[in-house]
C-alpha cells in the first residue's frame, strides 16, 4: 500500500484539534473509542476512556425494556427531587470537543417529542451520538434514597458494551448532524430536510448536499465523501424494514495506492488501484480484530464493469467487494 501526500488516517485528529476547526469523520470515528462521563454538577469525572464500538442493528424487546427502564428511573428521580425543590430541572452535563457543556430539561416524559428522550433512547437502538451516550450513562448513574442506580462509575463499559452500539446510519447520521452540520447534541428531533441518525440510507443520501461521482476519476481523496450501498440494477438499498443496505463515510485528505488487486478487483492492473480512508459502522467481520462495528480501512475502487455512476470497491477491512455509488464535497475546515 502506498498513502497519499497530505493526511494520514491516524493524524488528522491531531491536526484538527490544534486548528480547531470542524473535526473529520476519522476524528468522529475515534471519539467513540474514548468517551468521558462528566458528573452532573461538574466536580469530577464519573467515567473515562468509554468505548462503545460496537454493532447493533434494531431494537430488541430487551434493549426497550432497558430503555424504558432508565426513563422510570428519570421520570422518579424528578419526582424526588420536586420534593425539595419544585423547580428542579434534570441537569445534563456532557463532555464535546469544545469543552463540557450543560442543558438543562425542565420536563421529561416518553410520548410526544420530548426532547431528553429522544436523546438517551438513541444508544440502546444504534443510533446514539458521544454525548448521547454519556446522557443515559450519567443518568442511569444517579444515586437517591428509593431511587438506586443503575449503573456505577465501575461498571460504566460494562453496561455499555451490553446495551449500546452503532448502525451505519447511526455512526454516518451523527457525524453529518452533529458535526459537520453543527446541530447541537441535544437536539435530535427529526425537522424536515435535516439529516439524522434514524433516517433511511436513501434520505441521508438525498440531503447530503455532495455532487454524484460518475467516474472513478472524479472521486477526490480529498473531499468528504459519502458511500452507499446499491443492488444489482445499480439501485441504492435504503435499509429500514427491506434489505440490508450499508452507508459509510471517507476521511477527506487521506488517500492511498493498494497495489496486489488483480484476480480480487474487476479491472485492477498491476500498477495498484486508488483508494480512499473510509469509517463506518458495520456488520462485516473486520480479518483483523474478528469483530463487526466501528472500523477504518482503506477503499480502493473502480467503475462497475456494467453500471453507470457504480463503483466496484475491496474493503480493507475484509477484503469483500461492494458496490456503491459516491456523492462528494469539498472539505472545508
Amino acid at each position: 500500500m502506498r498513502q497519499g501526500e497530505p493526511w494520514r488516517c491516524g493524524v488528522c485528529q491531531e491536526q484538527a484539534k490544534q486548528e480547531a476547526f470542524v473535526q473529520s469523520s476519522v476524528e468522529y470515528y475515534f471519539r467513540f473509542h474514548n468517551i468521558t462521563v462528566p458528573s452532573a454538577d461538574g466536580t469530577g469525572d464519573l467515567a473515562t476512556s468509554i468505548t462503545v464500538d460496537r454493532y447493533r442493528l434494531g431494537a430488541g424487546q430487551a434493549f426497550v425494556d432497558e430503555r424504558y427502564r432508565l426513563a422510570k428511573k428519570i421520570e422518579k428521580d424528578l419526582r424526588i427531587r420536586r420534593q425539595s425543590d419544585p423547580n428542579y430541572s434534570i441537569r445534563v452535563r456532557v463532555s464535546t470537543t469544545g469543552g463540557n457543556e450543560e442543558r438543562e430539561f425542565s420536563s421529561f416524559g416518553t410520548t410526544g417529542n420530548d426532547a431528553l428522550w429522544a436523546l438517551i433512547r438513541y444508544p440502546y437502538v444504534g443510533k446514539g451520538s458521544p454525548e448521547a451516550i454519556q446522557a443515559a450513562l450519567q443518568l442511569a448513574a444517579v444515586d437517591l434514597p428509593g431511587s438506586p442506580a443503575i449503573v456505577t462509575p465501575d461498571n460504566c463499559q460494562s453496561y455499555s458494551d451490553k446495551w449500546f452500539g452503532l448502525d451505519c446510519n447511526g455512526f454516518v447520521g451523527n457525524y453529518l448532524r452533529h458535526e459537520y452540520l453543527s446541530i447541537p447534541w441535544w437536539d435530535v428531533n427529526t425537522t424536515e430536510g435535516e439529516i439524522e441518525p434514524n433516517d433511511l440510507i436513501s434520505d441521508i443520501w438525498n440531503k447530503f448536499t455532495g455532487t454524484v461521482r460518475n467516474s472513478s476519476a472524479e472521486i477526490d481523496y480529498n473531499d468528504l465523501n459519502l458511500l452507499v450501498m446499491v443492488d444489482q440494477s445499480g439501485k441504492i438499498i435504503p435499509g429500514g424494514s427491506g434489505p440490508s443496505g450499508h452507508i459509510a463515510i471517507s476521511g477527506p485528505g487521506d488517500g492511498a495506492t493498494i497495489d496486489g488487486l488483480k484476480g480480487k478487483l474487476p479491472r485492477a492492473g498491476d500498477d495498484g488501484v486508488p483508494a480512499i480512508c473510509v469509517v463506518e459502522s458495520t456488520g462485516a467481520i473486520e480479518e483483523a480484530d474478528g469483530k463487526t462495528g466501528l472500523a477504518r480501512s482503506y477503499y480502493a475502487y473502480v467503475d462497475h464493469p456494467h453500471l453507470p455512476a457504480v463503483f466496484r470497491m475491496h474493503r480493507g477491512l475484509n477484503g469483500g467487494l461492494i458496490s456503491v455509488r459516491v456523492k462528494g464535497l469539498p472539505w472545508q475546515q
